[in-house]
């Protein structure tokens, strides 16, 4: 008897590993560029990745229906809904780099303040 395995959609073959992490992080950049702002527009973050030479993030994005709806959602939360939720992945990247060695380092000298904080707790 052999077992069979369920296909893997094909879009779930071609997203390299840290796709998430770099995915939320164009995000976060994206929206310090529009502090401030309430409303945040699907299509101006999918031209802002054009323009700034990440296209084929946006053609991945744009290519999975999922995944445009799930940002599009994301992004109807609002400007400092969607901040709160990054600072709170930030948290979560820091405890993940953990125990200490190369990425332990990297998490606690890109974001001091975190890595303070959490010696506090």
């Amino acid at each position: 008897m052999t077992q069979q395995t369920m296909p893997t959609p094909p879009e779930a073959d071609a997203r390299p590993a840290g796709f998430l992490v770099n995915l939320f992080g164009l995000l976060a950049d994206f929206l310090f560029l529009r502090e401030g702002q309430t409303r945040i527009d699907l299509y101006a973050f999918l031209a802002w990745l054009r323009r700034h030479q990440h296209a084929d993030q946006a053609q991945r994005i744009e290519a999975d229906p999922a995944l445009l709806d799930a940002i599009r959602n994301a992004l109807a939360e609002g400007h400092g809904e969607i901040i709160t939720r990054l600072e709170a992945i930030d948290e979560a990247l820091l405890h993940l780099c953990e125990p200490p060695g190369p990425f332990a380092t990297v998490a606690r000298t890109a974001r001091p303040d975190l890595a303070l904080r959490a010696l506090r707790t």
